[in-house]
């Protein structure tokens, strides 16, 4: 499991943080105010459920198995993108991302 301080030293990393199973924000850090990290924690947990309905519906519709269950997510654009797992996400400056070196830190 990640811990906000190892997200926030990767590359282009701007904010980090960690929630519950119902988006409730538990702790975050970063260059982010409280009430944008309380809506992040609310997307992570309801972009892994919508990701993992959709996951379980290819799964069953293609008859291949391995993209269910999700075990994290990355949305992009503009300047930035959000890194989700687990319980954890972080927000990074996509020109300096390493999404090789988020993803090995993020999961769980």
């Amino acid at each position: 499991m990640a811990r906000l301080q190892d997200l926030m030293a990767l590359p282009g990393a701007i904010a980090a943080g960690k929630f519950d199973n119902t988006g409730k924000l538990l702790a975050y850090t970063g260059d982010i105010s409280e009430k944008s990290a309380e809506i992040a924690a609310l997307m992570g947990v309801s972009n892994l459920a919508t990701s993992n309905m959709q996951a379980k519906g290819f799964s069953t519709y293609s008859g291949k198995d391995g993209f269910f269950p999700v075990q994290g997510f990355a949305v992009a654009a503009g300047k930035y993108a959000a890194c989700i797992a687990g319980d954890v996400g972080v927000f990074v400056e996509i020109e300096n991302a390493d999404f090789d070196k988020i993803f090995s830190t993020i999961m769980p």
